[in-house]
């Protein structure tokens, strides 16, 4: 019988509409994408929900088929402020066009994006939002909305 990582695998190939490549690693602290070398990289987090790991797996097939990989490189030319900022914006762009493409993905990010807000994951526990820098304040927003407070 396939497991679970394998299946999530061919479901993230599928979606991609490619032969990437899906590596778990147990030092990854979140989900990431290399748009030169194909690679989808998910976490291997303790208690890991289903729809946080589809949320992860949709987010990083988003940037597969929407993030220009030669756009990065001249973001990443003009400093860590300005690569933030755009990395805030094109995670937003790419979630809603991944959604809009896969609408069954929509309750899996509501529902993830809860869960790892749930486990700490964003580090907002008990913190005053108005404190974070507008960045920052952006993503919250964007991604858990107004579960945040």
């Amino acid at each position: 019988m396939i497991n679970n990582r394998e299946t999530k695998s061919l479901l993230a190939k599928l979606m991609a509409s490619e032969d990437i490549n899906v590596e778990y690693r147990e030092n990854a602290t979140t989900a990431a994408f290399d748009t030169e070398g194909r690679t989808l990289i998910m976490p291997v987090l303790k208690d890991m929900t289903e729809n946080a790991t589809d949320l992860f797996l949709g987010h990083e097939v988003g940037h597969a088929l929407y993030t220009p990989g030669s756009a990065l490189e001249e973001i990443l030319s003009k400093g860590r402020v300005f690569k933030g900022v755009v990395n805030i914006v094109e995670d937003v762009r790419i979630e809603k066009m991944i959604q809009a493409k896969f609408p069954g993905l929509k309750r899996s990010f509501y529902d993830g994006y809860g869960d790892l807000m749930d486990r700490g994951f964003f580090d907002i526990n008990g913190k005053d939002l108005s404190e974070l820098n507008f960045v920052d304040r952006i993503n919250i927003h964007f991604k858990i909305g107004t579960r945040a407070g």
